[in-house]
């Protein structure tokens, strides 16, 4: 692991063609990198899924042996939940890549790794972070927000409409509340961010989309 949390690779190699870059994260606070649009997908799911805590690219490599040869496996990502455990996230386009023996095995390693110290292992494939589309599309419209203001005062008048109207409302009778419409509804999706309220993502995200007060006792998030 890096000292200061850095990715362990950097964004430009100079040898291979790939798409790469950083995202803004308001949730975890820094600049994720990014080696693929895919793994820019998971990071926009990250950012806006309230179950997910704290998330990092690349953050550490695994060092192990297999057959007598060191093999070496950097994490794509590495992600905390409100359940307190922690994920780490294998992202890949095409999936039969997964069936190379050789590759499975270093996976399978990878696994036990984890499973050694408590944690969790997961592969995602470009299909499993897209769909359902509606979803990923509301994810992309939420966090094109994120780093939209709010301040305590904002934060009571979500809570306290939400308790007066039984847990849920409407996102635009919650977002009247705010003061200019567009201005409110941004501030809601930020906050789904700073993991205070959940927006229902399963439908077209639109004025009568469902939004609650998050609770990690009693919801699973969008666990993408």
């Amino acid at each position: 692991m890096t000292e200061d949390g850095r990715p362990i690779r950097s964004i430009v190699t100079g040898r291979r063609r790939i798409v790469t870059g950083s995202y803004a994260s308001r949730k975890a606070g820094r600049a994720q990198v990014f080696e693929s649009m895919n793994e820019h997908a998971h990071f926009m799911h990250c950012e806006v899924d309230p179950w997910i805590v704290d998330y990092r690219a690349q953050p550490f490599r695994f060092e192990m042996v297999l057959d007598g040869r060191k093999r070496i496996y950097i994490a794509d990502c590495v992600r905390l939940t409100a359940a307190g455990i922690i994920e780490v996230v294998e992202v890949k386009g095409d999936p039969r890549s997964l069936r190379d023996p050789d590759y499975g095995a270093k996976l399978g390693r990878v696994r036990q790794l984890c499973e050694l110290v408590g944690w969790s292992f997961v592969t995602l494939t470009r299909q499993q972070i897209m769909k359902p589309q509606v979803r990923h599309r509301n994810v992309e419209l939420v966090q094109q927000q994120r780093m939209t203001r709010f301040d305590e005062g904002h934060v009571y008048a979500v809570q306290n409409h939400l308790a007066r109207r039984g847990g849920c409302a409407e996102l635009d009778d919650l977002a009247g509340r705010l003061g200019v419409l567009a201005i409110g509804r941004s501030i809601i999706s930020a906050m789904m961010v700073g993991r205070i309220v959940a927006i229902d993502l399963s439908a077209k995200l639109g004025p009568a989309s469902v939004v609650e007060e998050f609770d990690a006792e009693g919801a699973s998030g969008m666990r993408s």
